[in-house]
């Protein structure tokens, strides 16, 4: 099962092991459970912006189905410069996994 898991994708690779993606965690307005975690391509995802870069995107939490609008200014190094979110929130691994665990 381990081995269809990564020959497909289905397992979660850390966040060290992917050099080419930035993982972050959304918790939505609507409930503490209500989170998504996105993956951004660095390659693929990421508009250049001045210096830096630039992230749009509408995340859908996968239990409620509620809205993030995502506005996200990272700098030429990947950092997180700016977050501009409606509907939701920027949280942790350690509070996604939290509320994943939750009913």
């Amino acid at each position: 099962m381990g081995f269809l898991k990564r020959l497909f994708g289905g397992g979660d690779q850390p966040q060290n092991q992917d050099p080419n993606g930035i993982y972050l965690y959304f918790r939505s307005k609507r409930a503490a459970n209500a989170v998504a975690k996105v993956r951004i391509d660095k390659q693929y995802d990421l508009n250049r912006s001045g210096d830096g870069f630039v992230w749009h995107k509408t995340i859908v939490d996968p239990r409620y189905f509620s809205r993030i609008e995502a506005v996200i200014t990272f700098d030429s190094r990947h950092n997180i410069v700016n977050a501009d979110l409606s509907g939701g929130e920027l949280i942790d691994e350690e509070s996604y996994e939290a509320a994943m665990t939750e009913d």
